[in-house]
């Protein structure tokens, strides 16, 4: 929907409130599945993997199954009790939950990193994209294996930093659908977006969008992600 307004994913709070409709999308999506595989491709047992932006732990819990050392830098409650109720639910022990901003985090915390993972993430925080990321490689991790959705509106990314090698990309369509239960759950979805209630003619699209499938009401999407990784070189 065309609405000039800006949505408010960078504060903490959206993020507590959303919990519950991310849980829902990402229940029915396969939007993480080529990430996870380039990623397990690229990590070895026993590996130390601070995972930034971690969320309900998508990443973090499959990483810390292959036997490394996990990290899930999250700081929005709603989140992390979401990766609380999936490492119980999957008997996940051991994974370390921080609960800190990465604008408020020191670098020299994971110098002794093998890696570091941001996957649409650092756009989110408070510092522009390319200082959240600069800081990335100042942790000086052996390895950092980023994740963006590729837009015309995002800023260009530079790919040259001291020290570090270029050494993966991987550009590729992921599926990132909504399934619903309900027409509430739709209408209620994107009122929490948007932070007010939709007019008529934005119901009435909604509505016109919606697909039934197997017993849901889907809002059929895909987007283009960036996979980029880097290796320490001095």
């Amino acid at each position: 929907m065309e609405r000039g307004k800006t949505l408010k994913v960078r504060s903490i709070e959206f993020w507590d409130h959303y919990a519950k409709w991310y849980r829902l999308w990402v229940e029915h999506t396969s939007y993480y599945k080529k990430i996870i595989e380039a990623l397990k491709g690229r990590v070895s047992r026993g590996w130390k993997v601070l995972d930034v932006g971690a969320g309900n732990g998508v990443l973090s819990i499959p990483i810390h199954q292959l036997g490394c050392e996990v990290v899930a830098l999250e700081p929005s409650i709603g989140m992390r009790n979401l990766l609380r109720e999936e490492m119980l639910k999957r008997k996940v022990w051991g994974l370390r939950i921080d609960p800190r901003l990465w604008e408020n985090v020191s670098p020299e915390d994971f110098t002794d990193f093998d890696l570091v993972i941001a996957c649409n993430t650092l756009h989110l925080t408070k510092m522009a994209f390319q200082k959240a990321l600069e800081k990335v490689f100042h942790t000086r991790a052996k390895h950092v294996f980023l994740v963006y959705e590729v837009d015309s509106l995002f800023p260009p990314i530079n790919h040259f930093y001291e020290n570090y090698k270029l050494i993966f990309t991987k550009s590729d369509e992921v599926e990132d659908s909504f399934a619903y239960h309900h027409l509430g759950e739709v209408l209620g979805h994107w009122e929490s977006l948007y932070g007010q209630t939709l007019k008529s003619e934005e119901r009435d699209e909604l509505k016109n969008r919606i697909l039934v499938h197997r017993g849901h009401l889907w809002l059929k999407h895909s987007s283009q992600v960036m996979m980029c990784c880097w290796k320490r070189i001095f």
